[in-house]
């Protein structure tokens, strides 16, 4: 295996990382084939463990990659290339990239409303939310987690099985009120992942990433209330907007 890279490189990690590149875009390395674990890569580029494991780590941040806690590291899917000009369903951008979509339901409890939740659900503080926290899967690979929050009179018209395992929150909602459009206004912030959404995202801890908040409205009406968490190696979000010269 040759991992002359050039001159640019700096640093023995960047060769494993370039190495990964290179395979994956000569078509050696398909999306969702397993890369040889550290010892071997180590051995076959005459490396470290800690030299191949930092450009793993490199690779990863980068979206080429897929690391799972015991099962080793992937070559990823195409990131998620988002127009932050119109909105699609979960299942609608997954398809696109020729993956399978489900939604893993995490938990459904009640909760009050703090003072900001109050505002922006109109309600008062205080008042019974309900709480409902989905994974986004696509063929077996988390790409976001969804924390929402429905006011009292969507939950007043949900049926008994609301089917949180079938479609995003705000379909559900959306259906239960008969509804066939909504409005959003969105507030995106560049993050690091924390530990605990890093296992449920299964990136590593301290990865960059997305949070988004979202409100779904219906003629001014507040729906629902969701923060999602996006891994950034898996998503790129773009926008095209007027450049005001004045």
């Amino acid at each position: 295996m040759s991992t002359d890279n050039g001159d640019w490189l700096s640093t023995r990690h960047e060769s494993v990382f370039t190495y990964i590149q290179n395979e994956i875009g000569e078509g050696h390395l398909a999306a969702g084939a397993k890369l040889p674990g550290e010892r071997s890569l180590a051995a076959s580029l005459g490396l470290s463990r800690e030299t191949v494991r930092l450009g793993l780590r490199m690779a990863e941040q980068a979206g080429l990659i897929v690391r799972i806690p015991t099962r080793g590291s992937f070559v990823a899917p195409p990131r998620v290339d988002q127009d932050l000009g119109r909105m699609e369903t979960f299942d609608s951008t997954v398809r696109h990239l020729h993956m399978s979509p489900s939604y893993h339901p995490v938990g459904v409890q009640q909760v009050l409303a703090d003072q900001d939740q109050a505002e922006r659900l109109q309600v008062p503080p205080g008042a019974a939310l309900l709480s409902v926290d989905v994974l986004g899967v696509a063929s077996g690979l988390p790409l976001a987690y969804y924390s929402s929050l429905l006011p009292p009179h969507v939950v007043d018209k949900l049926p008994p099985d609301a089917g949180w395992g079938t479609d995003a929150t705000y379909q559900v909602a959306a259906n239960a009120l008969g509804l066939s459009e909504l409005e959003v206004a969105q507030e995106f912030e560049a993050i690091s992942i924390s530990k605990a959404m890093s296992q449920r995202l299964r990136v590593s801890a301290k990865s960059s990433g997305f949070r988004v908040v979202s409100l779904f409205s219906h003629h001014g009406k507040p729906i629902e209330l969701r923060t999602a968490w996006y891994p950034g190696s898996r998503y790129r979000f773009r926008a095209s907007r007027s450049v005001d010269l004045q």
